[in-house]
């Protein structure tokens, strides 16, 4: 059977817990024979990677220069004031896990959101909280 490789055994880790857990990190630097700096670097480096518990759903907001000048900034203010939270946080309830983003590789599309692994393009303020309505 094949071995792992390090950034398989993150996200299994990620994909078990929600996020990587302390004492995981721990474990996989002792696996691994590497300081655990060097893995919190690794898990800090890729930015879908989380050391604290996060949303039930996470929602990205792209703010690039090709969304920004479609309103995208219109866009984030209207998801925070209806989350009720700021970029880098998680609602009260652990529903929901605002990031804003330098890109999600739809430049064409804006103003881009991603719910999780789903994205949506050409969004206006509406359509983004219909889509937020959505997610139970």
């Amino acid at each position: 059977m094949e071995e792992l490789s390090f950034l398989e055994k993150l996200h299994n880790l990620q994909d078990t817990y929600g996020y990587i857990p302390e004492r995981e990190i721990s474990n996989l630097a002792e696996e691994a024979d590497i300081s655990r700096a060097k893995v919190f670097g690794v898990i800090s480096f890729y930015s879908m990677f989380y050391t604290e518990p996060t949303g039930k759903y996470i929602v990205r907001i792209c703010d690039s220069l090709s969304c920004y000048v479609n309103d995208s900034e219109d866009l984030v203010k209207a998801v925070q004031d209806y989350l009720e939270i700021e970029d880098g946080e998680t609602s009260k309830d652990k529903k929901f896990s605002l990031e804003v983003v330098e890109c999600l590789g739809h430049c064409g599309e804006g103003p881009v959101m991603m719910i999780n692994n789903k994205t949506f393009t050409q969004l206006n303020e509406k359509k983004a909280l219909n889509i937020l309505k959505e997610c139970k």
